[in-house]
């Protein structure tokens, strides 16, 4: 069982590209040319966003890409001193895109203080590296071959660390079979906000291999993808959530306040040490009073057990093809359900509190075996 928490600050944008699988094949056509003097673009990358379709232009800036099933797809095209193009297309036929003209990149004057990643220090390339490769067994096994590529900023005032690569980002997992570019545009963590957001495009390329490693890197690619957030993201999409036959995502709400019966760690430290070099019965009663108090969480947290819809988690936003997941963040769950167990304390405590400040979640669960499961569930059918 895999289980993960969404803060309602931690807003996370994701592409669903829909597309119908079918036996014909097309391709998709096109010219790059420099905007300012109409002169080709050579050798710039040219590919179908998050598949491993792509190819180069060549000298007269022309370019083909082949083997597009009908369906929705997002061609991008970047190459250096030149903005990243994008453009969505729908193919139910060939496609000859109008000519594609790139505009010349400048570098902006906020933009002097980043420095590469080796200057900056190891402690933020690892941090970029986390939220870029995972934490997961697959993805600790990833490797950014080409590090130079990646620019980083962080900014102590604001704590956060700002990137973006000045050419694709070659990653390799010999573990999945597979070798992938990634060319990122904008990627921001910030501490302070609890927001982390990134926006890139991505090529896939596979690794040569015998029978044996084709055959272990296509189960081990099931095993990574199943319960990811990826998938997490298409059972959203499909409607495929809290249900008895499906996904096997558990989608509910979780409820954090602070709890207000226990004072601050400053004042119940000092009341321990303090009672700590006493004997008395009443003394003694007064630590043990303390020490239980210390326990106790510094928050009073729910986990509701009402079943969501996928349609309650999605918001659409201003963009084609680009969702938001959405948390309702009226509904105080601690207040619903009142009375909750708290370590430290005698029984269950009443916290409702109508003025404290709560923060609301997406609990997700994701269940292997979720048809048994799911009935053990003690769910709200509200």
């Amino acid at each position: 069982m895999i289980c993960k928490s969404l803060n309602s600050t931690f807003l996370i944008l994701f592409i669903l590209l829909f597309s119908n699988l079918a036996i014909a094949q097309f391709k998709v056509t096109g010219k790059v040319l420099n905007k300012v003097n109409n002169n080709p673009v050579e050798s710039a990358t040219v590919f179908v966003n998050k598949t491993s379709n792509g190819t180069k232009t060549d000298k007269y800036g022309n370019f083909v890409i082949y083997n597009l099933q009908p369906g929705n797809y997002e061609i991008i095209v970047s190459t250096i001193g030149f903005k990243t193009y994008q453009v969505p297309i729908s193919v139910q036929s060939n496609v000859k895109l109008t000519t594609i003209a790139l505009e010349e990149k400048t570098i902006p004057l906020d933009e002097v203080r980043i420095t590469t990643a080796k200057k900056l220090g190891n402690e933020y390339m690892e941090m970029f590296e986390r939220e870029i490769l995972g934490t997961s067994k697959f993805g600790k096994q990833c490797k950014i071959i080409n590090p130079k590529v990646i620019q980083l900023n962080f900014d102590k005032r604001e704590n956060k660390l700002t990137a973006y690569t000045t050419d694709f980002m070659i990653i390799e997992n010999k573990a999945l079979g597979y070798r992938l570019k990634y060319l990122v545009e904008e990627f921001e963590r910030n501490e302070k906000t609890e927001l982390l957001s990134y926006i890139g495009y991505v090529l896939f390329e596979s690794i040569q291999g015998n029978d044996q490693q084709r055959r272990e890197w296509k189960e081990k690619r099931i095993t990574a993808y199943t319960g990811s957030l990826q998938h997490f993201f298409r059972s959203v999409a499909a409607n495929d959530i809290n249900r008895g036959n499906g996904s096997g995502f558990i989608v509910v709400t979780d409820t954090r306040l602070i709890n207000r019966f226990r004072l601050p760690d400053t004042i119940i430290r000092e009341k321990i040490r303090f009672y700590n070099h006493k004997f008395s019965q009443t003394d003694k009663d007064s630590l043990f009073f303390w020490n239980n108090m210390y326990l106790q969480p510094r928050y009073a947290e729910v986990i509701d057990t009402t079943k969501l819809k996928a349609k309650q988690i999605v918001q659409f936003t201003d963009q084609n093809h680009l969702y938001a997941l959405h948390i309702n963040s009226d509904i105080n769950y601690v207040n619903r359900w009142g009375y909750i167990n708290v370590p430290g304390s005698h029984g269950r405590t009443n916290f409702r509190c109508d003025t404290c400040k709560f923060k609301n979640s997406l609990y997700i669960t994701y269940v292997k075996d979720y048809v048994k499961s799911y009935k053990s569930i003690p769910y709200n059918e509200n």
